[in-house]
């Protein structure tokens, strides 16, 4: 499950997406990837084990293997994952790593995450709620595929802020929608299919057709029967913050 503490909702996701592909942040998947690839590869370097896998990222096609950095103890220091051409795309440095954590009963229930989170915002809540009501312009991608073009754009007013449609053309087509991100009065469950993806400070929603996520007050969702997840991924992570020309 996925909190969202600014909006009041929580995502829960239906699949096994932990499992589904290499996660680098994940102890659990990095040794998965490990131990499933028949030709790892360890070597010594400045005292540390440096283990060499394969991984699978459904999501990112380019990126296919990585280096685990491991001290003679065995703690993990490092995970580095690469594309095709050895140029780092993923890094992740461990500062510790505690085996044996333990957690309070209430370390996992939804209402008490949410709640601690809003005690800890309290000062910022006006300003947070201000902030999502301002969609003044359309956030066009830095990224398109080739021979697709900006083909339609479209306004909506909602009771809180706008909508903006953006249809794109040509070789690939698409459809972008941007919405004033609102905070619900009440704490939503929403059942979600498909993966994780985090990028840009923020986490993703992925699965075979669309990419939907938020970020600085906008709820983007990003659709496509023509791209695959990872081409749509290019799209999403190519958004700026701050609006650009067509």
């Amino acid at each position: 499950m996925v909190l969202t503490p600014t909006l009041n909702k929580s995502f829960k996701f239906q699949s096994k997406w932990p499992y589904n592909n290499s996660q680098s942040y994940l102890l659990q998947s990095v040794i998965n990837d490990m131990e499933n690839d028949a030709n790892l590869k360890m070597t010594k370097q400045d005292g540390n084990y440096v283990f060499t896998s394969k991984v699978n990222y459904k999501n990112n096609a380019n990126l296919t293997h990585q280096k685990v950095v491991v001290d003679k103890n065995l703690n993990i220091k490092k995970v580095m994952v690469y594309d095709s051409d050895g140029n780092v795309g993923i890094k992740v440095a461990f500062k510790s790593c505690d085996l044996k954590a333990k957690f309070k009963s209430n370390y996992f229930v939804l209402d008490e995450n949410m709640d601690a989170w809003d005690e800890a915002s309290n000062d910022e809540e006006e300003t947070t709620k201000q902030e999502m009501k301002e969609l003044d312009e359309a956030i066009y991608p830095m990224y398109l595929p080739s021979g697709t073009y900006l083909e339609t754009e479209k306004t909506v007013d909602l009771d809180e802020g706008s909508r903006i449609i953006l249809t794109f053309a040509g070789d690939t087509s698409f459809m972008l929608v941007e919405e004033t991100a609102v905070k619900e009065d009440e704490m939503s469950i929403i059942p979600t299919s498909g993966d994780l993806d985090i990028f840009g400070g923020t986490i993703a929603i992925v699965d075979d057709t669309s990419v939907s996520w938020v970020s600085d007050g906008v709820e983007y969702y990003l659709v496509s029967s023509e791209m695959p997840s990872s081409e749509l991924l290019s799209v999403a992570k190519s958004i700026s913050a701050m609006p650009v020309s067509k």
